[in-house]
């Protein structure tokens, strides 16, 4: 793999790790051993790094395997085993098998970030007329808030990273590794010129030296739709792709960043943050796939077409991906503000009183559908847990679901803590544990875990399991 030449050969690492993988089926302590000759990095640390990927394996691959999301264990019966990870096919669920890509018609509902792809680079071209300092102003007048689950505003991260003088990082997190969430795969395999262009003028603003688009490794038909679109791009030749070894954790930008450098996949302590002190030490911005298609969509038509969805405060459209109990799940864009219930009715689900939603994933937590119609917003929808995040929407029936889905968001927190902090590695197991033996008293060790983790990854894994036991706490006795 051809590395610019700013970035150390250790950087080699996670490429030669996959490639290794794609070609044998697994890594071998030989192969491992002699990539960390290659990039220079002792091979502890080398097998450390792979390690701590969940899709990588050291022994030859089984059989094709089951999707354990919550709405394909649901549509299995859910009466067996708890499956680790998600196929990120959950419109189609059960789900097994490889990944394909993702059907147009799973687009139930288009706005301006999922309407037909264009065939020009006519936003690029007008922000190289603006110039960076025009378009940031008309970026912050947007009011585009990062749509990875952090909600920070773009224009202010971008600010903040051209206040250094540089060399600057830029990275495109399309990792995307959320049970329940498919809406990064959707704009890739459909409309990557968008992405693309979106990422062109993130480079024509920002002057990165490096720029890398990060990829799921499983993700072959986004990635092949994704690099086809980047060959015809302005932008052919300048962009590094990265492929992964999976993992939750990768939604944290800092732990991102660590893979990238061909290190443990693990969350750095903050600060400094990412923008000041980022990838090899660079200043880095680091933005979602979503997050990247919207500046695409306000270079084309301004900070105020943007506004003209959502709200005042929470400006623009967002992209839910909406599976479980609906006939009719895949994604849907529609603008900030809008009620929850009013999407999963449109999208047939059960009737509120016998409604229940996954808000949020890992990361979030349960609603009864008497707060359904609860506005689209950042940050939580109630107390407990269920929140926005990165539009992961599970619909449920309760009390029937809540039992299993609660058990398998606590399984999917405990089987993809990454190591690095006491609360989170030893907590997260105990949660599981305290679900299935029906402790009545659990709080002081979801404390525990929510304020002591190092990343909001362990704070937020006490989500699911507090909101559950508060609304249905009759199915935990």
């Amino acid at each position: 793999m051809d590395l610019p030449t700013i970035l150390p050969r250790r950087a080699a690492l996670l490429p030669l790790l996959y490639e290794h993988q794609r070609q044998a089926g697994y890594l071998d302590r030989d192969a491992v051993a002699r990539i960390a000759r290659e990039v220079r990095v002792p091979v502890a640390e080398a097998w450390e790094a792979a390690c701590s990927y969940p899709d990588f394996r050291f022994e030859p691959a089984g059989e094709a395997r089951a999707c354990g999301g919550v709405a394909c264990d649901l549509a299995r019966g859910a009466d067996g085993p708890l499956r680790p990870g998600c196929l990120f096919r959950c419109y189609e669920a059960p789900a097994a098998g490889h990944e394909l890509p993702f059907p147009e018609p799973m687009v139930r509902r288009s706005g301006p970030l999922l309407a037909d792809d264009s065939r020009d680079w006519a936003g690029l071209e007008a922000v190289r007329r603006m110039g960076p300092a025009r378009f940031l102003d008309e970026l912050e007048r947007s009011g585009l808030r990062g749509r990875g689950g952090a909600y920070f505003p773009t224009a202010r991260k971008w600010r903040a990273a051209r206040r250094h003088e540089g060399p600057r990082a830029l990275v495109l997190n399309a990792e995307e590794g959320e049970p329940g969430v498919f809406k990064d795969r959707a704009l890739l395999c459909l409309r990557p010129r968008r992405v693309v262009e979106g990422l062109a003028i993130a480079m024509a603003v920002l002057e990165p030296a490096v720029t890398i688009a990060f990829i799921n490794g499983e993700a072959d038909p986004a990635a092949g739709s994704f690099a086809a679109a980047l060959q015809e791009s302005p932008i052919a030749g300048f962009v590094v792709v990265y492929r992964g070894g999976g993992g939750y954790v990768l939604g944290e930008e800092s732990a991102l960043l660590n893979a990238i450098e061909g290190r443990r996949a693990v969350p750095r302590a903050k600060p400094p943050l990412p923008v000041d002190a980022g990838l090899f030490g660079m200043p880095t911005v680091v933005n979602n796939v979503e997050t990247i298609a919207a500046v695409s969509v306000i270079a084309r038509h301004g900070a105020a077409a943007w506004r003209d969805y959502g709200t005042a405060e929470a400006p623009g459209s967002r992209i839910l991906s909406v599976s479980g109990r609906v006939g009719l799940p895949g994604v849907y864009e529609v603008a900030m503000g809008t009620p929850l219930g009013d999407v999963v009715a449109g999208a047939g689900g059960p009737p509120p009183e016998r409604l229940a939603l996954l808000c949020g994933g890992p990361s979030g937590g349960f609603l009864p559908g008497s707060l359904a119609d609860v506005a689209l917003a950042p940050g939580r929808y109630h107390e407990t847990g269920a929140m926005l995040g990165a539009g992961g929407v599970v619909v449920l029936e309760a009390p029937g679901d809540i039992r299993r889905a609660a058990f398998s968001m606590a399984a999917f927190n405990a089987g993809e803590s990454c190591g690095k902090c006491t609360p989170c590695r030893e907590g997260t197991p105990l949660l599981l544990e305290g679900l299935a033996s029906g402790q009545g008293r659990m709080e002081l060790l979801l404390d525990a875990v929510q304020f002591a983790s190092l990343c909001g990854l362990g704070q937020m894994a006490t989500g699911p399991v507090r909101s559950a036991r508060v609304f249905w706490p009759e199915v935990f006795a």
